[in-house]
């Protein structure tokens, strides 16, 4: 017999597939074979632009899968089964990408779908589906029609895109790499929204939310007056103020200050004053600190101050000291610009009788005007909202008034700050302030900004939302609730269909811009068939600080399409502790027997608003989506710089690429290990199918062209597989393939002429996927053997063509073919059973040699009747095979001889025959032939039970009437030999998870036996080998979980000749914390 031996890989498979408790079930002899290939070949992205490739598993016979230069084609991806590839296709920068999908060597090839965008595919391990790239999210694609079936839905909250996607062995998640910009603080509840409706409906949600406290991007110019009266106020400003600007600094980030200061004309150059420009909360306390700056003096003769001509100046100066014009206060586009007026008197204005500077005019000679002029109040009102140059847009300031309580007459006294506070939208501190309330009062203020909320909702045609109201002005740090309806109702053509999503996103303005925080709401409405119940779910995002599982709430409603409420089910309970990532709720409701869904997402996530690029999971099968961040579980090393996971062939470990290194990881994030150090540019890491490997592309040298490396998954040196010389090895790949391995073996392996044996030959597919079609193995055997049966575990044989059909056979298992023969030519007769070539074509064939013993015959003498007794077969085992007598008789003389007949000598601890031959006695004692005539031969046959133990003979004479001229050969006899099978177990006693030692004696030579323990649970396949001598010594496995209390072992004919069941002697199990004495003694 022969069969390949060569390889580790191959020995380990059929070793567990054949094997015993310990012991494996092996051919006596075989041809060594060069070393195989590994059954996968790998594909690569080749060059730039580039082709895919594929090569054996040692880099050799490069073939290529598609041609030609443009365009760029990476991203290869083999199906489980090997047979197809899908790969992206990459037409150029202007265009967008697109998968295609061919067979394995790049024939028939076809777009997967019409859609633009896809990338990045990974097959589904039963190779029906896609997970793609498509544009910013993972999305699932039926492999035979491109039909989109689900995408993984990304976060509303957060500002990502979603890549590489990877789908685990067992079909249940998605691994895939998600680069978030930031944290988008979802603030608008709910912040997401799904529903499904019919074309034509309509439903109702809300969207509920918070205006700031302060107004997008700040620029806040505190206006102080600092007249005489103000002493007080002023010393609390200085030491209050700082917290205020740190308060708004901590909401806006981009906030910014400044310090302004008036008194009144008799002040001459300290009428108005900029104390400080627009600039940093810190450079402002550095100026409070001063003592020389903002001093309470001055103030001229009359109660009024002009605080008109500082608003003047604010809205109109100009910068002096650059080339352009420009506004020297309030210039930076998109800002909230306010003025903070804090005084304790009203303002000089147009037609004020003139108050200059003492010793301008002399005594009694003051004009009723004087330069400079006063200002009016409908003046200062286009200063702070009018258009003028050098600008073409709105100042757009607002003013926040705070009278302080003190010596004058009241800074709204004659309604001038309210006045302008109603123009420009800003807030007047009705009550006003004592002097050392004027920091509280301006923060107040400020506030109390009233603000204008509008939605404004982003819709595709045919859907459309409305709110109520429309609008609302309300203060700041107010919450305002929006009722939405929500219509699905094309205005034109049919476009899409049942089942299509549309998005909509709603954006809330204030004051008809965006706020530093967006608030944004996401609905998205699925178009139902007609006739079905409408469904929402509004979703909800919470904040988790402790990276925890949290509480969350979320609704859900439903209507027939009559219009009557329908009470939705849920996948999900609402208030249940929900996990950090995302958990996709799915809400049903039937009325009419028609059944209605929905879903939207449940967020909980950790407060943190960094970039990142992490890995996350996502199940797909068995209930809720749920995404999990698996970087954020990563020891420190390998999290939050990650991409292109792959997994493990058990799918219990993830490795990935972690900034340009690769790590590895359990697939529930702990254990994560540096497996290629950082800086080593390694990429695109792909784990091979036995999981010995993992093959990443790197550049051999600085600036060389990428190759593909492996190194195993405990560590080592990277070593080189892939080159294509000086174009680039990228995007690596494994193809499984199926690899048959055909053994054979004979017990026994020689007979008696006339006696017959079973051949086993074993079809082991030692690959990683199912055979491409069906195994057909074809058997040779030669004209010495005649075929008495041909059989098979697997399929079906033809015993007259000598072929039997496998089927495809899955990896690691195999099918047996038993050919039973018997020998009617002596001498070596071999027996070959081939199958088709395939990976390692050198071990789809075996040879199995049976040897026929020469046939017994009686001997040839002249003149004489002899007689010649065979024994079939030569061994036989207790409760086994029969034991059949052949008595063969020949005629020697030259005339005929009468009555001949056969006395036999049958063993006498065996029974009575089971079958005789015509003409002899029930007992086998006489066999009556007749007549013989001159050379003629006869047969007779005695068929004994092998029910005893015996090693003796069988014989007999033949006797007969006529001329016999020798009576020496009238007596012949033959070995009959009927061994009993025994097996011991020691010790006699032991716990639950011991291995005892099992011995056997009497079995058949070179045959294969199953032990089996009597009670409790045995192993698989549980076989052990018998040696050349009959014995075996193998050792079996008691369960730590077992039953306690006594068993036996049985034993049972697997190949070889048959025997009856053998047990053994008691075997007690005791629990495991008992220690008999003879198990201690054992060590």
């Amino acid at each position: 017999m022969s069969g390949r031996t060569g390889r580790a890989t191959a020995v380990a498979v059929v070793g567990v597939l054949l094997g015993g408790l310990l012991l494996a079930d092996r051919p006596s002899t075989a041809e060594a074979q060069a070393e195989p290939l590994e059954p996968y070949r790998i594909g690569a992205s080749r060059g730039g632009p580039g082709d895919i490739w594929s090569t054996d598993s040692r880099g050799g016979d490069q073939r290529a899968v598609t041609r030609g230069d443009d365009p760029h084609e990476s991203d290869p991806a083999y199906s489980p089964d090997g047979t197809r590839i899908a790969w992206t296709e990459y037409p150029g920068a202007e265009e967008p990408t697109r998968v295609w999908v061919a067979n394995a060597d790049g024939s028939d090839a076809r777009r997967l779908s019409t859609r633009e965008g896809e990338s990045e595919p990974s097959w589904s391990p039963d190779g029906t589906r896609l997970a793609v790239t498509d544009g910013d999210s993972i999305g699932i694609v039926r492999a035979s029609d491109g039909v989109l079936l689900s995408t993984i839905p990304r976060p509303d909250h957060l500002r990502s895109q979603d890549s590489t996607p990877a789908w685990s062995p067992d079909g249940d998640t998605i691994a895939f790499s998600r680069d978030s910009q930031g944290l988008d603080t979802p603030l608008v509840t709910p912040r997401s929204v799904g529903a499904s409706t019919p074309l034509g409906g309509s439903f109702t949600t809300s969207a509920t939310l918070r205006t700031p406290a302060v107004p997008r991007l700040p620029e806040i110019m505190f206006l102080l007056d600092t007249t005489g009266s103000m002493g007080t106020a002023l010393a609390n400003f200085k030491l209050q103020i700082p917290e205020v600007m740190k308060a708004i600094t901590a909401r806006d980030p981009g906030a910014r200050f400044g310090l302004a200061s008036y008194k009144d004309t008799p002040d001459g150059d300290l009428r108005y004053e900029l104390v400080e420009n627009l600039t940093t909360p810190d450079r402002i306390e550095e100026v409070l600190a001063d003592k020389d700056k903002l001093i309470a003096s001055g103030g001229g003769g009359s109660v009024e101050e002009d605080w008109f001509n500082a608003l003047h100046r604010i809205a109109r100066d100009l910068d002096t000291s650059t080339d352009h014009a420009a506004h020297k206060v309030f210039r930076t586009p998109g800002a909230s610009r306010i003025v903070v007026l804090a005084g304790d008197a009203s303002s000089k204005k147009a037609g004020d009788a003139c108050d200059p500077p003492p010793g301008t005019y002399p005594p009694g000679r003051i004009p009723p005007t004087c330069p400079p002029p006063y200002w009016s109040l409908d003046e200062i009102k286009y200063d702070l909202t009018g258009t003028y140059p050098p600008v073409s847009e709105p100042r757009g300031i607002k003013l926040v008034a705070v009278p302080i309580l003190g010596g004058g007459d009241g800074l709204d006294e004659y309604g001038q700050a309210g006045q302008l506070v109603e123009h420009t939208g800003g807030k007047l501190v009705e009550q006003g302030a004592k002097p050392e309330e004027i920091a509280a009062a301006i923060d107040g203020g400020i506030k109390s900004l009233p603000v204008t909320v509008t939605p404004v909702a982003s819709c595709p045609e045919g859907v459309s939302v409305t709110f109520t109201p429309p609008t609302t002005t309300v203060s700041g740090d107010t919450e305002v609730t929006f009722q939405e309806t929500v219509r699905l109702d094309p205005p034109g053509p049919r476009v899409g269909a049942v089942g299509d999503v549309s998005g909509c996103t709603v954006r809330f303005l204030f004051d008809g811009r965006e706020p530093t925080d967006r608030r944004e709401q996401t609905i998205r409405v699925t178009e139902a068939a007609a006739g079905l119940p409408t469904v929402v779910v509004n979703g909800a995002a919470v904040p988790s600080p402790q990276g925890v599982p949290v509480p969350v709430t979320f609704t859900a409603t439903a209507t027939a399409v009559t219009g009557a409420p329908l009470t939705p089910v849920c996948d999900a309970t609402s208030g249940a502790l929900f996990p950090v990532g995302i958990t996709t709720v799915t809400c049903t409701a039937s009325s009419l027997g028609r059944t209605g869904r929905a879903s939207s997402t449940v967020a909980v996530f950790t407060p943190e608003n960094v970039p990142y690029r992490d890995l996350w999971l996502a199940t797909v099968e068995g209930g809720p989506v749920v995404q999990t961040d698996l970087s954020v579980r990563f020891a420190r090393g390998c999290g939050r710089a990650d991409a292109h996971p792959d997994w493990s062939p058990d799918g219990n470990r993830l490795v990935f690429r972690h900034e340009d290194g690769l790590c590895l990881a359990d697939a529930d994030g702990t254990n994560a290990t540096v497996l290629v150090p950082p800086g080593t540019d390694a990429d695109e890491p792909a784990w091979s199918p036995d999981g010995a490997l993992i093959a990443f592309s790197r550049s051999a040298v600085d600036d060389g062209p990428r190759r593909i490396f492996t190194v195993p998954p405990g560590g080592g040196t990277p070593r080189q597989l892939v080159s294509f010389g000086d174009l680039d090895a990228r995007s690596p790949t494994f193809q499984r393939l199926s690899d048959l391995v055909v053994t054979g073996s004979v017990v026994p392996g020689r007979i008696a002429f006339g006696g017959s044996t079973t051949a086993r030959f074993l079809v082991t597919n030692t690959g990683h996927t199912l055979t491409p079609q069906a195994a057909t193995v074809t058997l040779t055997v030669p004209p010495g053997l005649r075929v008495d049966s041909l059989t098979t575990t697997v399929g079906s044989c033809d015993a007259a063509t000598a072929r039997c059909s496998l089927g495809r056979i899955p990896p690691r298992t195999r099918a047996e073919i038993r050919l039973t023969a018997t020998g009617t030519t002596a001498g070596n007769q071999v027996v070959r059973a081939e199958t088709g070539p395939d990976v390692n074509p050198a071990d789809n064939r075996a040879e199995v040699t049976i040897t026929v013993d020469e046939e017994i015959k009686p001997p040839v003498t002249p003149g004489s009747l002899s007689l010649a007794v065979a024994v079939l077969p030569t061994e036989s085992f207790v409760g086994g095979d029969d034991i059949t007598v052949v008595y063969k008789m020949r005629n020697g003389a030259g005339t005929p001889m009468t009555d001949v007949r056969v006395v036999t000598s049958l063993p006498p601890q065996l029974p009575a025959p089971t079958a005789v031959s015509p003409g002899c006695a029930a007992d086998g004692t006489v066999c009556r032939i007749g007549a013989l005539q001159p050379l003629q031969e006869a047969e007779v046959r005695i068929t004994l039970p092998a029910k005893a133990a015996v090693d003796t003979t069988a014989g007999g004479s033949v006797l007969g009437t006529g001329l016999d001229d020798d009576a020496a050969d009238n007596t012949a006899v033959g070995k009959v030999v009927v061994r009993q099978p025994r097996i011991t177990v020691e010790p006699l006693v032991g716990p639950t998870g011991f291995v005892p030692r099992v011995t056997g004696s009497g079995f058949p030579p070179g045959g294969t036996v199953k032990l089996t323990w009597t009670l409790g649970i045995s192993a698989e396949p549980g076989t052990a080998p018998v040696r050349a001598d009959g014995t075996i010594d193998a050792q079996v496995l008691v369960f730590e979980n077992d039953l306690i209390g006594p068993r036996e072992l049985a034993a049972t004919a697997v190949a070889g000749p048959g025997f009856g069941a053998v047990r053994s002697n008691p075997f007690l199990v005791v629990p495991r914390t008992l220690q008999p004495p003879d198990f201690a003694a054992r060590g």
